[in-house]
Protein backbone atom coordinates (compact mmCIF):
# COMPACT_ATOMS: atom_id res chain seq x y z
CA UNK A 1 0.00 0.00 0.00
CA UNK A 2 1.30 3.83 -0.43
CA UNK A 3 0.63 6.67 1.29
CA UNK A 4 1.38 9.41 -1.26
CA UNK A 5 1.39 12.53 2.01
CA UNK A 6 4.25 10.17 3.20
CA UNK A 7 6.75 9.94 0.37
CA UNK A 8 9.53 12.52 0.48
CA UNK A 9 11.30 11.88 -3.03
CA UNK A 10 14.00 9.89 -1.55
CA UNK A 11 14.01 7.11 -4.59
CA UNK A 12 15.72 5.06 -1.98
CA UNK A 13 12.73 2.47 -2.64
CA UNK A 14 13.97 2.07 -6.40
CA UNK A 15 17.95 1.81 -4.99
CA UNK A 16 17.04 -0.97 -2.86
CA UNK A 17 15.38 -2.43 -5.76
CA UNK A 18 17.89 -2.26 -8.41
CA UNK A 19 20.70 -3.19 -5.94
CA UNK A 20 18.43 -6.30 -4.86
CA UNK A 21 17.50 -7.52 -8.44
CA UNK A 22 20.73 -6.10 -10.73
CA UNK A 23 23.35 -5.75 -8.23
CA UNK A 24 23.31 -1.65 -9.19
CA UNK A 25 21.90 1.42 -7.64
CA UNK A 26 20.09 2.34 -10.83
CA UNK A 27 16.90 3.83 -11.10
CA UNK A 28 15.92 2.27 -14.33
CA UNK A 29 17.21 -1.60 -13.18
CA UNK A 30 13.92 -0.93 -10.19
CA UNK A 31 10.98 -2.65 -10.02
CA UNK A 32 9.05 0.35 -8.40
CA UNK A 33 8.99 3.67 -9.95
CA UNK A 34 8.62 7.37 -8.54
CA UNK A 35 6.68 9.46 -10.96
CA UNK A 36 6.79 13.03 -10.06
CA UNK A 37 3.20 14.65 -11.25
CA UNK A 38 2.67 18.33 -12.23
CA UNK A 39 1.97 19.70 -8.47
CA UNK A 40 5.47 18.11 -7.58
CA UNK A 41 3.90 15.30 -5.78
CA UNK A 42 6.28 11.75 -5.57
CA UNK A 43 4.21 9.08 -5.79
CA UNK A 44 5.67 5.59 -5.85
CA UNK A 45 4.07 3.42 -8.69
CA UNK A 46 3.89 -0.54 -7.87
CA UNK A 47 2.80 -3.11 -9.10
CA UNK A 48 -1.29 -3.40 -7.60
CA UNK A 49 -1.42 -7.68 -8.14
CA UNK A 50 -4.81 -6.98 -9.52
CA UNK A 51 -7.31 -9.93 -9.31
CA UNK A 52 -8.07 -9.96 -13.15
CA UNK A 53 -4.74 -8.02 -14.21
CA UNK A 54 -4.76 -6.84 -18.10
CA UNK A 55 -1.17 -7.55 -17.99
CA UNK A 56 -1.60 -11.32 -17.92
CA UNK A 57 -4.61 -11.42 -20.16
CA UNK A 58 -2.78 -9.62 -23.38
CA UNK A 59 0.49 -11.51 -22.91
CA UNK A 60 0.76 -13.58 -26.04
CA UNK A 61 3.29 -16.37 -24.62
CA UNK A 62 1.64 -16.61 -21.20
CA UNK A 63 4.87 -15.75 -19.57
CA UNK A 64 2.91 -13.58 -16.75
CA UNK A 65 1.73 -16.11 -14.23
CA UNK A 66 0.60 -15.94 -10.59
CA UNK A 67 2.84 -17.81 -8.34
CA UNK A 68 2.08 -20.15 -4.93
CA UNK A 69 1.75 -17.26 -3.04
CA UNK A 70 -0.48 -15.13 -5.67
CA UNK A 71 1.94 -12.79 -6.89
CA UNK A 72 1.81 -12.07 -10.72
CA UNK A 73 5.25 -12.58 -11.69
CA UNK A 74 6.95 -12.32 -15.34
CA UNK A 75 8.91 -15.31 -16.55
CA UNK A 76 11.90 -13.77 -17.89
CA UNK A 77 12.71 -16.94 -19.69
CA UNK A 78 9.43 -16.87 -21.51
CA UNK A 79 9.17 -13.09 -22.16
CA UNK A 80 9.47 -12.15 -25.79
CA UNK A 81 9.65 -8.34 -24.42
CA UNK A 82 6.62 -7.30 -26.94
CA UNK A 83 5.52 -4.64 -24.50
CA UNK A 84 1.76 -5.37 -24.28
CA UNK A 85 1.47 -5.97 -20.52
CA UNK A 86 2.99 -2.47 -20.26
CA UNK A 87 0.52 -0.70 -22.19
CA UNK A 88 -1.90 -2.88 -20.66
CA UNK A 89 -1.17 -2.10 -17.15
CA UNK A 90 -3.56 0.79 -15.61
CA UNK A 91 -1.40 2.11 -13.20
CA UNK A 92 2.17 2.09 -15.07
CA UNK A 93 3.65 -0.65 -13.04
CA UNK A 94 5.30 -2.87 -15.95
CA UNK A 95 8.28 -1.34 -17.93
CA UNK A 96 11.29 -2.51 -19.59
CA UNK A 97 14.39 -3.33 -19.18
CA UNK A 98 16.72 -1.57 -21.96
CA UNK A 99 19.63 -3.63 -21.79
CA UNK A 100 17.06 -7.22 -21.91
CA UNK A 101 14.56 -5.60 -23.96
CA UNK A 102 12.67 -7.35 -21.12
CA UNK A 103 9.53 -6.45 -19.61
CA UNK A 104 10.23 -5.92 -15.74
CA UNK A 105 7.71 -5.97 -12.62
CA UNK A 106 7.19 -5.79 -8.78
CA UNK A 107 7.65 -9.39 -7.68
CA UNK A 108 7.38 -8.84 -3.68
CA UNK A 109 10.51 -9.86 -3.73
CA UNK A 110 9.11 -13.50 -2.39
CA UNK A 111 7.10 -11.72 0.21
CA UNK A 112 9.53 -9.56 1.90
CA UNK A 113 10.05 -6.14 -0.77
CA UNK A 114 13.32 -4.37 0.64
CA UNK A 115 11.87 -0.96 -0.83
CA UNK A 116 9.55 -1.33 2.01
CA UNK A 117 12.36 -1.35 4.81
CA UNK A 118 14.21 0.98 3.00
CA UNK A 119 11.18 3.73 3.07
CA UNK A 120 12.61 5.48 5.53
CA UNK A 121 9.17 7.71 5.94
CA UNK A 122 7.05 4.85 5.90
CA UNK A 123 5.47 5.96 2.56
CA UNK A 124 5.28 2.04 1.51
CA UNK A 125 3.48 -0.42 3.51
CA UNK A 126 3.57 -4.23 2.62
CA UNK A 127 0.47 -6.06 3.90
CA UNK A 128 -0.64 -9.44 3.35
CA UNK A 129 -3.39 -10.14 0.91
CA UNK A 130 -6.22 -10.55 3.51
CA UNK A 131 -5.40 -7.33 5.51
CA UNK A 132 -5.25 -5.75 1.84
CA UNK A 133 -8.76 -7.46 1.32
CA UNK A 134 -10.30 -6.21 4.72
CA UNK A 135 -8.69 -2.81 3.90
CA UNK A 136 -10.04 -2.61 0.43
CA UNK A 137 -13.74 -3.40 2.01
CA UNK A 138 -13.61 -0.78 5.10
CA UNK A 139 -12.48 1.72 2.37
CA UNK A 140 -16.20 0.96 0.24
CA UNK A 141 -17.95 1.24 3.38
CA UNK A 142 -16.82 4.20 4.34
CA UNK A 143 -17.71 5.70 0.51
CA UNK A 144 -20.95 4.13 0.68
CA UNK A 145 -21.21 5.85 4.14
CA UNK A 146 -20.56 9.27 2.67
CA UNK A 147 -22.96 8.68 -0.03
CA UNK A 148 -25.95 7.74 2.54
CA UNK A 149 -25.42 10.38 4.71
CA UNK A 150 -25.04 12.96 1.60
CA UNK A 151 -28.39 11.37 0.08
CA UNK A 152 -30.30 11.38 3.67
CA UNK A 153 -28.68 15.43 4.11
CA UNK A 154 -29.85 16.32 0.45
CA UNK A 155 -33.27 14.94 1.61
CA UNK A 156 -33.68 16.38 4.90
CA UNK A 157 -32.97 19.92 3.23
CA UNK A 158 -35.75 19.38 0.20
CA UNK A 159 -38.31 18.18 2.93
CA UNK A 160 -37.57 21.45 5.02
CA UNK A 161 -40.65 24.33 4.45
CA UNK A 162 -39.57 27.27 2.76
Amino acid sequence: MINVDRCNGCRMCEMACSLTKEGECSTQCSRIKLVKTGEGIDVPIVCLQCKDPACKSVCPVEAITRDFSGTIIIDQDLCIGCMKCMKACPVGAVSVDLRTRKMLKCDLCNGDPLCVKYCQPKAIEYVGKDHADFKEKMNEAERLLRSVRSQRKTAVLRAKPK
